[in-house]
């Protein structure tokens, strides 16, 4: 069977097969090739100008790698294949495909514009009716293994409970929607590094290669879950900290939260509103950042202070700030000054901004419960039993805490007074205690 190369700057030459260019070829997936992975950013770190197109490159990359790890891991360690050799290569084409198409439902500007779907709705909802709705779907049907169907049971989640998909097995499809969403999956591993090399910064860095080769299956009666092995703890611990940093210093950095919040208000006025579940697919793709752009330049022209603020990058100045993980006190020492500068200030001089990742999310560090699937098994080769995550870790105990930072932006013709404003009611407050 022969192969394309794709040269890729995170992991080098990535090889793809006949199927895969046809999707790569496809427009729902060259659509990808225009929007930016990481929003706003550009407009901080300059050289974020990388796109969902690479990123998925680099899943469906990854998923190859960590899955023959399993196998060969699960085989090293138990004596017996985890799946025989037919199982093994639907199930690889399977992860690889749906690695490929889990963004492709992305808005302009990737998780900047999601705040204009409707409620409810998510950029997976439109995944799965363009997976099933375009192109797509017959370039899937004509392959013979493959379909919108067993695509989406592993990108969606849901078991097969009308029986229409034979391949469908329980538990093997829960492991593989593991390798695309979990606190271990192939999604966050790329994008991670990705982001931190175009950002050009050093905080999403890890040994992607060890926290490959580390991973394992636990398997029990019924179940089956990805897992770590004790001698990739430090890779796993090097992960989490990855991502708590790059969340901390890159996603939820002061500048660009306030210039995703003026293009969400942009794009709902472009849109028309908010995107409700009958939106029309054609007109979904039809939009990448550069139309949203020149539609935004037009704004500006015909004077919306929104569009000129956004195209100039006049933007509000950040007077104050919560602690990333703040406890009781901060957060109502936030409320307090919110509260007082809101009576004292006009409304149109400040603005709130509130960055959440919650525990479940950033990082996922549950505890470890073989009966409902949560948290990560650790493997030891002293034990048929796992070990939980939070007791061979010390070090990832305070990051299952939710990051909640609340911030006040304020105009720069009244920043400083609001500044001064919070400064002296701070110094009061002290005075007082």
């Amino acid at each position: 069977m022969s192969t394309k190369i794709f040269r890729d700057p995170i992991h080098g030459f990535i090889e793809v097969d006949p199927l895969e260019l046809k999707i790569i070829n496809s427009p729902p997936f060259q659509r990808l090739r225009n929007i930016r992975q990481l929003g706003t950013s550009y407009l901080v770190y300059h050289g974020a100008e990388h796109t969902r197109f690479g990123h998925s490159l680099g899943v469906m990359y990854l998923v190859s790698k960590a899955f023959d790890s399993v196998v060969n891991n699960y085989y090293d360690l138990n004596g017996r294949k985890l799946f025989d050799k037919s199982t093994h290569q639907l199930y690889k084409q399977l992860l690889r495909t749906t690695a490929l198409i889990h963004d492709i439902g992305h808005l302009p500007f990737s998780h900047a514009g999601d705040k204009i779907f409707a409620k409810n709705l998510t950029h997976e909802y439109f995944t799965k009716r363009i997976l099933f709705e375009t192109e797509l779907a017959n370039i899937l049907q004509e392959s013979g293994d493959m379909s919108p169907d067993l695509i989406w049971l592993i990108y969606g989640g849901k078991e097969d409970t009308t029986s229409k998909n034979k391949t469908y097995k329980h538990p093997d499809f829960k492991l593989l929607r593991s390798f695309i969403n979990s606190d271990l999956d192939c999604d966050k591993m790329d994008y991670l590094l990705r982001d931190s090399h175009h950002c050009g910064v050093n905080y999403g860095n890890y040994d992607v290669n060890r926290l490959l080769d580390s991973l394992n299956v636990y398997r029990k009666n019924d179940t089956m879950q990805l897992a770590i092995e004790r001698g990739g703890l430090q890779a796993f611990e090097e992960f989490v900290m990855a991502r708590y940093f790059m969340y901390v210093q890159v996603y939820f950095h002061r500048t660009r939260r306030y210039l995703d919040k003026l293009l969400s208000s942009l794009m709902k006025e472009i849109y028309g509103g908010p995107i409700a579940e009958d939106y029309s697919i054609a007109q979904y793709l039809n939009r990448n950042d550069g139309v949203v752009l020149k539609e935004i330049q037009t704004l500006s022209e015909n004077k919306n202070l929104d569009a000129i603020n956004f195209l100039s990058r006049n933007i509000m100045r950040c007077v104050y700030e919560t602690p990333t993980q703040p406890v009781a006190a901060d957060k109502d020492i936030f409320n307090i000054i919110y509260n007082s500068v809101r009576y004292v200030f006009p409304n149109d001089t400040f603005v709130l901004d509130s960055a959440d990742k919650r525990a479940t999310e950033m990082p996922a560090i549950e505890t470890y419960n073989g009966e409902d699937g949560k948290g990560i098994p650790v493997l030891t080769n002293h034990s048929p039993d796992p070990r939980d995550l939070l007791s061979e870790s010390n070090l990832l105990g305070r990051l299952s805490q939710p990051i909640s930072i609340r911030r006040i932006y304020a105009d720069q013709r009244k920043a400083k007074d609001i500044e001064d404003f919070i400064h002296d009611l701070q110094k009061n407050k002290r005075g007082q205690e």
